[in-house]
């Protein structure tokens, strides 16, 4: 291709001449400066609907977006408006969130970024995507209906009641940290309630996902509601655990604390004489300026938040969450792997992101992947390989979790109550269930370990799975679903 037919067809483009007119000069451009300037043409028509588009038609009641018909408009802030609307071929109710007409246009950037973070969350008390889609130059974005929301709602509210909510977004929220999510927007109108008591916590709009060092953001939150250190553009988890401490004042006592925060604020009479003592020094620290002095993420402020609760109320919320409540699937199926996998595995390990049963011989967690989990606190053996963060015992001269430097000074005396199950193919040394090298000799096992009960062999390593339970395998990291 010569340089200049490339240079005067990328002129035609941004000219503005249509890409139609190409074939008038397919003459002297080859067939891979076409190909070239079509690739352009789809890259920008797909950069402009995903960014910005036209405003279209304006939305009103009747209209019909793809499979939704819009019925009444719930509310409008930010950048979006929220519609109810009716999924035509569920047959259900969704909320149905797009963007607003700003300057002519409207902006799908800010919703396409909403989706991207809230797809990756999947908890019971995080609003979830149901689905999300570009429909005739909207960005849509349809979410589970909920009745209201706490803003709608009286204030002061029952102890009893906004404890239970609170205590719902916590949990949730700390999901969302543990997955380096901050929601720089913790407001009661952000807050959904469902007819069943269940809370969750939505509008992830201007969330940020933390990677490494922290970030800098303009979007600084809804007024009243923002921590100190996000006003100056640099929210921490402290930040979202500030947000929702006012919220529990404020519907507590019926008042919200303002700027600059000295404590006790108004309504701290009322707070003493609807609480306790312990739910006093919560909040207080809570709502501490300096963020230091904070509970350091929402899964801390948590466990402090059910040590707080007075003990007339604690009796009260759980016989509340136990009646009429159907039977957790989850407890179920972790109760049926320990029965018949007790044997096989140690069931003392949970993983820390879902909280199912881990054996320390293993990779990743095979319910949902992680590979977060650490047994320096909690092992089962003797010492901890500094390298890979599991136990081993004394007379090993190498770890048998990873190929690593042999240990200095190993011990000549045996630990007793050891249980072997084989012999390595080389040294002759016993081995355990699913070491990846010999302790003795550090030669890598090379025969799969073909373990029973366990029915099924990972295609990938050949060693037992099982994918009744499991969604990964533990052993290679492959995913077996």
């Amino acid at each position: 291709m010569m340089r200049n037919e490339y240079l005067y067809a990328n002129l035609l483009f941004y000219c503005g001449f249509s890409p139609k007119l190409y074939i008038i000069f397919g003459s002297f451009l080859s067939n891979l400066v076409i190909k070239e300037i079509n690739q352009v043409v789809k890259l920008q028509s797909y950069s402009k609907i995903r960014s910005r588009s036209e405003p279209g038609p304006p939305l009103a009641r009747g209209t019909r977006l793809g499979k939704y018909y819009l019925d009444t408009q719930l509310g409008e802030g930010g950048s979006c408006e929220v519609w109810k609307a009716k999924d035509c071929v569920e047959g259900i109710w969704v909320a149905l969130k797009i963007p607003q007409v700003i300057n002519g246009e409207r902006n799908n950037h800010a919703l396409l970024r909403e989706v991207r973070l809230v797809s990756r969350l999947r908890h019971p008390h995080i609003m979830p995507v149901k689905n999300a889609d570009i429909i005739h130059g909207y960005a849509v974005l349809a979410t589970e209906l909920s009745v209201r929301t706490l803003d709608d709602c009286s204030k002061p509210m029952s102890v009893r009641r906004i404890l239970s909510i609170i205590t719902q977004v916590l949990d949730g929220l700390a999901y969302a940290h543990r997955h380096r999510f901050v929601h720089c927007d913790v407001t009661p109108g952000n807050i959904f309630l469902f007819p069943n008591g269940r809370a969750a916590l939505g509008d992830f709009g201007i969330g940020l996902h933390l990677k490494g060092r922290m970030k800098t953001i303009d979007d600084f939150g809804t007024p009243g509601y923002v921590a100190p250190e996000q006003a100056y553009g640099k929210p921490t988890y402290r930040s979202d655990c500030f947000a929702l401490a006012l919220v529990l004042y404020e519907y507590i006592t019926g008042y919200l604390p303002r700027w600059p925060f000295h404590w006790p604020p108004r309504g701290h009479k009322r707070l003493r004489e609807r609480t306790n003592l312990a739910m006093v020094r919560f909040l207080k620290e809570a709502l501490a300026v300096d963020p230091s002095k904070r509970f350091a993420n929402a899964e801390q402020m948590l466990l402090a938040l059910r040590q707080a609760i007075p003990k007339r109320l604690q009796a009260k919320l759980a016989l509340k969450s136990s009646r009429g409540k159907k039977p957790d699937w989850r407890k179920m199926r972790r109760k049926a792997f320990i029965e018949k996998y007790s044997r096989v595995f140690s069931t003392a390990f949970k993983c820390v992101d879902c909280g199912e049963p881990i054996s320390e011989s293993m990779l990743i967690c095979p319910w949902c992947g992680s590979g977060r989990n650490r047994y320096d606190k909690r092992s089962e053996f003797d010492y901890i390989c500094q390298d890979c963060h599991r136990g081993v015992l004394p007379e090993w001269r190498f770890c048998p979790w990873h190929y690593g430097p042999g240990f200095k000074v190993p011990s000549s005396n045996r630990s007793r109550g050891v249980r072997y199950h084989t012999h390595c193919r080389y040294c002759g040394g016993k081995l355990m269930r699913f070491m990846r090298y010999c302790p003795w000799c550090h030669r890598k096992v090379r025969k799969p370990w073909r373990v029973k009960p366990l029915p099924e062999i990972c295609g990938r390593c050949g060693w037992s799975v099982d994918s009744t339970f499991w969604n990964y395998c533990p052993w290679c990291k492959q995913c077996l679903i």
